[in-house]
């Protein structure tokens, strides 16, 4: 081991490498165990949130991820079709591509591509390390640390342990972890496949293909938009992947397509479950649990990884303030009081999605295509999904309160209302810096960050982990105030996942003492 960790992360998927990148990143020591060769050979998870984009975008990341996406660009969502080339039943259009709420869009990227890019930055951090074919064995954990077993009866003790190890996290089985959520919703085999299909569906340009054959519906995704696709085969009760060799998914595959003459070559499957079901324990001690080991969604929205990553964003700033002596241990507590809640909300909303594709394949089966086309047309992922993306907020946790309550919605996962209350993500706006024109998101990441309205008089002070900028001083954004729910004297502390932890509309007298106590609330929960 070349390293001397402080963290210890069970799993190298885009949950443990993007917990290792932000560690390494704020000055701790990681080493990242993963059991298999290397990264992902058959992509799986392939929405990039609009959030979700704008971590990347802080990390430096988003023109490499983007570098891996496919353009949609004139793509709908969804073609619903009896075959690829079959009659069309319907189309759930990308709708708010583009929104002045955010700098950035949504993605279609293939889950190998989004390790690809994770680990070549980990690879490039000193603080860092991945250990393939390294499968942590078992975990002790104690008051003061954890002892992991590894191959070769090696055993390493760290201060601290994250499981990223996937939806049958052998850690949160180990630690009895319950679970909330609707359990078993169906079995199925995702299969990667190449054939040149694309070329042939210029009219019908999408990234999923939803196909009804005679006895099944197969989900058609586009991988890169010519030859490389996946295909969801939903599993009968009792059959399992032997029963379908290669062959016979050909078959299947040549089948839903309506392509007879496309050459099919079957490269790899995967049976998956669908599971939605969140932990109730996001931390046990000193083991906090991302990813799929924290929750697992139904696919139905392309939230689950996005989920993922948003929790270890919030995770790794608390854990490297502990580890680097910023913040008492309990601010580690505040990753479940905030995350927990996001991914059950988030859960429910993948559940409806899946709802809804059961009850067109039930009508589809029942050879009822007017409903088909009813339902398709009144899909509920017809809308933007603003407030899913970006107006999650927490109740409770690692920021103060001021007084204010969330603006009220009649549809929070489409509608979304800038609001940068305590607890909410900081609302994008355009501004101007040293001539170069950015997003105010920009200014977030590594620190906490002050923001101070154009006529506020703070004095400046040396305040440990504070950056400290003013409108019209440092940058220039003449809707800031307004945005950002203040007057010219008032402020805003931005944390270094880019939530709000605190909001002044008018920070006076005292102002540095008013700041260190929301610092010193928020961080060592005094």
């Amino acid at each position: 081991m070349s390293l001397d960790p402080t963290v210890g992360i069970v799993g190298g998927g885009p949950c443990g490498l993007m917990t290792a990148l932000l560690l390494a990143r704020g000055g701790v020591k990681c080493v990242v165990f993963e059991k298999r060769p290397g990264t992902s050979t058959h992509p799986k998870a392939m929405g990039v949130s609009r959030r979700t984009s704008e971590i990347y975008r802080q990390l430096g990341l988003i023109d490499r991820i983007t570098e891996g996406s496919l353009s949609r660009g004139d793509r709908s969502l969804a073609i619903w079709s009896r075959t690829l080339v079959g009659e069309e039943l319907g189309r759930v259009p990308y709708t708010q591509e583009f929104s002045e709420f955010t700098p950035c869009t949504g993605l279609h990227c293939p889950q190998t591509w989004t390790e690809k890019v994770l680990f070549d930055a980990v690879a490039a951090e000193s603080n860092a390390e991945v250990k393939f074919n390294c499968e942590v064995l078992n975990i002790a954990p104690s008051d003061e640390s954890v002892r992991l077993t590894l191959p070769g009866e090696q055993v390493l003790e760290v201060h601290w342990v994250v499981a990223a190890d996937g939806a049958g996290s052998a850690i949160r089985h180990q630690l009895e972890v319950e679970t909330d959520g609707p359990g078993d919703m169906g079995h199925f085999l995702n299969v990667m496949f190449r054939a040149d299909y694309g070329p042939r569906l210029e009219g019908r340009r999408a990234i999923l293909y939803p196909t009804f054959t005679d006895d099944n519906l197969e989900f058609f995704v586009a991988i890169d938009g010519t030859d490389l696709w996946l295909m969801h085969h939903f599993l009968q009760p009792g059959e399992t992947a032997a029963d379908f060799p290669s062959g016979r998914l050909q078959s299947i595959v040549v089948k839903a397509s309506g392509l007879p003459n496309v050459p099919v070559q079957i490269l790899s499957v995967m049976p998956w479950v669908m599971s939605p079901k969140v932990a109730r324990r996001y931390r046990i001690g000193r083991i906090f649990l991302v990813g799929d080991a924290a929750a697992r969604l139904s696919p139905t929205g392309g939230l689950g990884l996005n989920t993922g990553l948003q929790g270890a964003h919030n995770l790794a700033w608390k854990l490297a303030a502990v580890v680097n002596g910023k913040a008492r241990d309990s601010l580690l507590d505040t990753y479940q009081e905030e995350r927990r809640d996001a991914a059950f909300w988030t859960m429910q909303n993948t559940n409806r999605n899946a709802d809804e594709i059961m009850d067109i394949s039930a009508s589809a089966m029942e050879e009822d295509w007017d409903k088909v086309r009813q339902l398709i047309g009144q899909s509920r992922r017809r809308g933007g999904a603003l407030g899913q993306d970006l107006g999650i907020g927490y109740k409770q946790g690692a920021f103060v309160p001021d007084g204010t309550v969330a603006p009220e919605l009649e549809d929070p996962i489409n509608d979304y209302r800038p609001a940068a209350r305590p607890g909410s993500r900081a609302p994008h706006l355009l501004i101007e810096r040293q001539g170069t024109r950015l997003s105010i998101l920009d200014l977030f990441g590594d620190r906490f960050v002050l923001l101070l309205g154009s006529d506020c008089q703070f004095a400046k002070a040396d305040i440990n982990w504070l950056d400290v900028l003013q409108n019209q001083r440092d940058f220039v954004a003449g809707s800031f105030e307004k945005i950002y729910g203040m007057t010219g004297t008032g402020a805003v502390l931005v944390r270094p996942d880019g939530y709000v932890g605190a909001r002044w509309k008018c920070l006076d007298g005292g102002s540095k003492e008013h700041v260190k106590a929301a610092l010193d609330e928020i961080l060592w929960g005094s």
